[in-house]
């Protein structure tokens, strides 16, 4: 309903009042009458706007729910190029104490350290905080599962949990991670993997 409908209707329902309080008691009456309609008018127009401002914050939270699991999908997928795109451009990533320089420095560098190797990333139970209009933070506990074939040198396969931290931003109506802190609590080293033979 756009501002115009929404102000001939409230005024249909001033009108309606004013007119019943008329036939009611006239003087006094329609006056007490008409001051009660208008003040219930207001009050509808807050709850209104209380709605529209929940409703928003659940969308918002829904959308950065899709963002991080897009996230994740892009990781064990290996979609390097769309896993930068989640990011703004100046983001700000530190996991397990490394910083990255770009969204998409991190992307390449999770790329030649996964490669082909089979992963799995889940995150849960996100406490998503909606800060302003265009801004959020975000606490993850997440667990990855990382399998390493058997003669990769320099990378060993891991099971581990631990923790998001995060920021948000909506840049041209879309939500993007603005900043990342990962820490794992744990990790317990996996023996190599071998695939299977085709």
């Amino acid at each position: 309903m756009n501002k115009s409908h929404k102000a001939a209707w409230r005024s249909r329902i001033v009108g309606s009042a004013l007119a019943a309080g008329l036939l009611v008691g006239g003087g006094v009456a329609s006056i007490a009458f008409t001051s009660s309609a208008a003040s219930a008018n207001d009050r509808s127009g807050s709850s209104y706007r209380d709605l529209e401002a929940k409703v928003q914050r659940l969308n918002d939270i829904e959308d950065i729910h899709q963002l991080k699991s897009r996230y994740f999908r892009f990781v064990d997928e290996k979609k390097s190029d769309q896993l930068a795109t989640l990011f703004t451009p100046d983001a700000k990533i530190v996991t397990d104490g490394t910083a990255f320089k770009s969204p998409q420095d991190f992307a390449k560098v999770i790329h030649d350290v996964i490669g082909a190797a089979p992963t799995a990333h889940s995150g849960y139970m996100p406490e998503i905080t909606i800060t302003g209009p265009h801004t959020a933070t975000g606490i993850w506990s997440m667990q990855d599962v990382l399998n390493i074939p058997a003669g990769t040198k320099g990378v060993e396969g891991h099971h581990g949990y631990g923790q998001y931290r995060e920021t948000y931003k909506k840049l041209h109506g879309k939500w993007l991670i603005s900043s990342v802190n990962l820490t794992r609590f744990w990790m317990e080293p996996l023996p190599a993997w071998t695939p299977p033979a085709k």
